[in-house]
């Protein structure tokens, strides 16, 4: 039997040879220190929201299987219940991941928290937005002081970790997911791998006293064992680059499930969850059929660009005697970062492709269509009646709210019986009827940090709205918009939501330069399949260090040809690596989901935003399928990626 051709997981004789013997998912990996399991929690949480909903569109058998797969399994598990609040139907739903280096079922003392992330699925905008917090992030502890943002989990376990997330985001917590991805090699097999673009080359040979990892650069499959190490790898930059590799990691596992048979087998996939992990739901070992049906509706139906990956913006330091390397906390950064959690902007993201490269003419139609806006005239407080219960767990907020409501016009009811539970983050202004909605949403924009939502009858109340009571957002305020204090800061404040300047793209036109790269591949016996196009501008700064790589990307059974050329920049905070992929495979994954299309000088470019960011520029022309690819924090300019997209020529 002849051998098969060259591809990622078969690397190009000739290449950087590592000194582990090649591994195909067939067998069993050489054993590995356990790092690698604490650092992936975030990876599978789309997953986990594909998996949990298809089931329960299965059988009712399954639905049991998901209740059990929710019951907490250590006493650990049992208190960091208490301190989450029951998932609503129809309402979002936050989870916070816990990637750890501890197995289900052990201890947590001692053991730190490496992963820490909010996954927020919100069924009312048909978004998925994920909110990321670096592990050296130094922020208060309840009653343990200030420290790094992991030490929670060794001095109180995922109870302490969640308290100290919704002390920081003054957020409700559903779910939350400890994990222990021994089990996560062979779910990736199960889906036959997962497609990825690695920015550019990654080498750690084993015992140089990192963790190893044998990556070429170029979209490619990965099979468990490299797509554990790419996810995991943190040696080479630093933990913000490691964040947005797992995001890149979770994006493409979200897409593999959805196109894979596995989804029709979901008990196995929960059975493998099962074993290495463990999740535990708000009010009680259930999930209301209601959630779930949300669950399958972003998990199977959501689009890539629906998507929006949301990270504080520290910055490092050190403390300390021993001058310890941490990321700052800043208040009103992380309240920033948290609006943009809670409401990513597609508006912002789309302005953002109207400054670039001009208007989408189906906006303008849209825009024309639109009936003239509504005038509306604001509920006068004094027509509106409110019951007031305490959810906080506080004693007397209640009776703070009843009297700052009184004073604010309101008619305001006080009751003495608490909320169903004492866990609420923040404030909830409930209505029953629609006709109460305006007057919530009113009352909702006067206390910081409230949320308007309609009633799902967890407590009663016969007046025109409930205010469930919080630990934050406890009176109501005097502002003309309705915001307490001087710290609020709205979503668009956050950097991610700031629509860009325009401005001149920093780029070299050089097209003997971009070229040279390409001399080895286009004059000897193996070239590429598809027309070879190379970058005849690109990036100031950017230096081509090693030829273009070409190799075999596999799909199933069939193999198409591609290669990778990888610039870097230099700067002062490290490299920046951005690529120009070709391939003769026509519709590759990635390329699903474009924010805008453009066509210039006969192309049709697809354009991919990652918020306000230029991430990738994409076409087809002659039998080839190309991109320009920004680095992995999105460094370069819009205008500049665009530019190089649009000096891509033919190599003759």
């Amino acid at each position: 039997m002849s051998p098969l051709p060259p591809t990622r997981e078969r690397p190009v004789t000739g290449n950087v040879s590592s000194s582990q013997p090649a591994w195909d998912g067939s067998s069993e990996p050489p054993k590995r220190s356990r790092r690698w399991l604490k650092r992936l929690g975030i990876i599978l949480i789309v997953l986990i929201a594909v998996a949990v909903g298809a089931a329960a569109a299965l059988t009712f058998v399954t639905k049991q299987k998901i209740d059990d797969f929710v019951t907490p399994k250590t006493a650990a598990g049992r208190k960091a219940q208490t301190e989450l609040a029951k998932p609503k139907a129809g309402n979002p739903t936050n989870i916070l991941v816990l990637g750890s280096d501890n197995r289900a079922g052990d201890a947590t003392e001692g053991s730190n928290s490496d992963t820490l992330m909010l996954v927020r699925l919100d069924p009312q905008e048909e978004t998925i937005s994920i909110l990321s917090f670096p592990r050296d992030l130094y922020v208060p502890i309840p009653g343990h002081g200030t420290n790094k943002i992991n030490s929670a989990y060794a001095e109180g376990g995922p109870q302490l970790t969640i308290q100290t997330i919704k002390a920081l985001t003054n957020l409700d917590v559903n779910f939350v997911m400890n994990v222990d991805f021994k089990g996560f090699q062979d779910l990736v097999e199960q889906l036959g791998g997962i497609y990825v673009d690695v920015d550019h080359k990654y080498f750690v040979p084993e015992g140089a006293g990192y963790d190893a990892i044998d990556l070429e650069p170029g979209y490619q499959r990965l099979r468990g064992r490299d797509a554990l190490d790419f996810a995991r790898h943190r040696h080479s930059d630093s933990d913000f680059h490691r964040i947005a590799r797992q995001q890149v990691v979770l994006t493409s596992l979200k897409k593999q499930l959805a196109s894979s048979s596995l989804r029709k087998n979901i008990p196995t996939l929960i059975s493998v969850l099962n074993k290495n992990s463990e999740v535990v739901a708000g009010g009680g070992d259930s999930v209301p059929y209601g959630v779930l049906k949300d669950f399958i509706t972003l998990g199977l139906g959501l689009q890539g660009k629906d998507i929006y990956q949301i990270e504080y913006d520290g910055v490092t330091d050190t403390v300390g005697p021993e001058n310890m390397s941490i990321v700052t906390y800043e208040p009103a950064k992380m309240e920033a970062a948290v609006a943009a959690f809670e409401a990513p902007s597609s508006a912002a993201r789309d302005e953002s492709a109207n400054v670039l490269v001009g208007k989408d003419a189906s906006s303008d139609a849209k825009e024309t269509d639109k009936a003239p806006a509504k005038v509306v005239t604001p509920v006068v407080p004094s027509t509106v009646s409110v019951t007031v219960l305490n959810g906080s767990g506080v004693t007397g907020a209640a009776g703070n709210m009843g009297a700052s409501l009184s004073s604010a016009g309101y008619l305001a009811s006080v009751k003495t019986t608490p909320a169903d539970n004492q866990n609420y983050a923040n404030t909830r202004v409930q209505y029953r009827d629609a006709a109460n909605e305006q007057a919530a949403t009113e009352l909702a924009a006067k206390i910081s940090g409230a949320t308007a939502e309609q009633s799902d009858g967890s407590n009663t109340f016969d007046t025109k709205l409930l205010v469930v009571v919080g630990k934050t957002g406890t009176q109501v305020g005097s502002s003309a918009d309705g915001v307490t204090g001087d710290s609020a800061v709205t979503a668009d404040e956050y950097a991610g939501n700031v629509v860009p300047d325009k401005s001149a793209p920093k780029v070299v036109s050089d097209a003997e330069y971009g070229k040279d790269p390409f001399v080895d591949l286009m004059t000897g016996t193996d070239k590429p399949k598809f027309p070879a196009l190379f970058p005849s501008v690109r990036p100031t700064g950017t230096t081509y260090d090693e030829p273009v790589y070409h190799y075999k990307v596999a799909k199933g059974t069939k193999f198409y040809d591609a290669y990778r050329l990888v610039g870097e920049v230099t700067e002062t905070s490290g490299p920046i690596y951005w690529g120009l992929q070709g391939t003769n495979w026509p519709n590759p994954p990635i390329l699903d989901s474009p924010t805008r299309e453009v066509t210039k000088a006969g192309r049709t470019y697809k354009l991919f935003f990652n918020g306000t960011h230029l991430h990738r520029v994409a076409w087809s022309q002659n039998g080839g399928t190309y991109w320009v690819e920004n680095s992995l924090l999105d460094k370069l300019s819009n205008e500049s990626l665009l530019a190089v997209a649009y000096g891509v020529k033919l190599y003759r």
